[in-house]
């Protein structure tokens, strides 16, 4: 017991000293987070004659494909009463949503140190502002497709429940878990050159291997906790269809351990970036 607990507060004083400087440097550099936010925002949509117009457009868009290509072709059906094309449409782009975040965070994260060369060299600049500022970006196109999907879930008859409001519950520890992924698939990056390519097809498997494109229950019960548990889309759209659409409670033992999990994979992402980031300049 005693060799236990002294384990223990090494390993917690190792990540203490590791992540608490970067964790508070993140606070102490809030106006430049929010100019490279507000940076990255337009840059996006530069160029294009629409412009911001195409954060509204992109999610019609893929809400309409998807409906067409699973709803009306392949037919597929989410088992809930009264369901329409629309009604199906709506339950599939709230888990889209969660997945082109992730895929947006996955993909992105490995060109997010070799991407910005000019900022590795400057040893007071604080990399780790880079994913934060990913992880906003791609949150904000998300809350504008949650936006869009309840004004289409009204305007198609749905009522709107009073567990709306614990959708930032849900998604607190899933962008908690993004953020820590980001940091450390960023660090990978640098170093293994082909991580692109496996990023793609990741993202791809998540999809397919997930309630994202039908329900859970459709999975074969022997292969169900696999997908719950090794797929890190599967809890949280679960959660956040059940609180958005369907008035229901979350599962309190389901969001809790999905918490505990992000939090310690937020404190491994800062500490791998913290212990890794000196030598960035020397592999670029």
């Amino acid at each position: 017991m005693d060799a236990t607990c002294k384990c223990y507060w090494t390993i917690r004083t190792s990540f203490r000293k590791s992540t608490d400087p970067m964790l508070s440097g993140l606070n102490k550099n809030r106006y430049l987070f929010l100019q490279m936010l507000k940076r990255e925002f337009e840059q996006r949509y530069r160029g294009s004659q629409l412009g911001f117009i195409w954060a509204f457009i992109y999610p019609i868009m893929m809400l309409l494909v998807y409906t067409f290509v699973f709803g009306m072709v392949m037919q597929v059906k989410w088992g809930v009463a009264g369901q329409d094309n629309i009604a199906f449409g709506i339950i599939l782009f709230a888990g889209l949503l969660c997945h082109s975040m992730l895929a947006e965070t996955f993909v992105g994260a490995v060109g997010l140190i070799t991407g910005n060369q000019q900022y590795v060299k400057k040893v007071v600049f604080p990399l780790e502002i880079l994913s934060l500022v990913q992880i906003c970006n791609s949150l904000i196109h998300m809350l504008l497709g949650l936006l869009i999907l309840l004004v289409i879930f009204v305007l198609s008859g749905g009522t709107l429940q009073l567990t709306l409001l614990l959708v930032p519950v849900v998604l607190l520890p899933f962008v908690a878990f993004l953020l820590g992924m980001s940091w450390f698939i960023s660090v990978l990056g640098v170093y293994v050159r082909d991580l692109g390519q496996f990023m793609g097809v990741l993202v791809t498997v998540l999809l397919f291997l997930g309630p994202i494109v039908y329900p859970f229950a459709a999975i074969p019960q022997g292969l169900q906790n696999y997908v719950l548990w090794l797929n890190p889309l599967t809890i949280i759209v679960e959660q956040l269809r059940a609180v958005l659409l369907f008035g229901q409670m979350p599962d309190w033992n389901l969001l809790g351990i999905y918490s505990i999990f992000a939090c310690l994979m937020l404190l491994v992402g800062a500490w791998f970036f913290k212990k890794t980031r000196d030598g960035f300049a020397d592999v670029i």
